[in-house]
């Protein structure tokens, strides 16, 4: 039996609120970067993020980014030439922590 603290239910409207956030930080792409820019510690730049994404081109990362930013995840601002992207919304490191009690 899992408990909480105060073994009460998560109200329905942090539910709702929630959700749409964990919809769409459930996607392999889109764990990778959350993944990664937790462990980099700093914000990094798109090359960055595809190299460490292993694979995907770079316009599907840099859809991935736009989602992960318009859900209010992510933060990108612009240096120079460069747009550097941070994770915003800490929270979504519990995520990453529950699958890794998966692996």
């Amino acid at each position: 039996m899992i408990t909480t603290e105060t073994n009460q239910l998560i109200g329905m409207e942090t539910l709702e609120r929630v959700a749409p956030i964990i919809r769409n930080a459930a996607h392999p792409i889109r764990l990778r970067i959350i993944d990664y820019l937790a462990q980099a510690c700093e914000p990094q730049t798109v090359s960055e993020i595809i190299a460490a994404c292993e694979g995907p081109s770079q316009s599907v990362v840099s859809q991935q980014l736009r989602i992960l930013r318009d859900q209010g995840v992510l933060s990108a601002v612009r240096d120079g030439h460069n747009v550097l992207y941070v994770i915003r919304d800490k929270g979504i490191l519990f995520l990453l922590e529950c699958i890794r009690l998966h692996n």
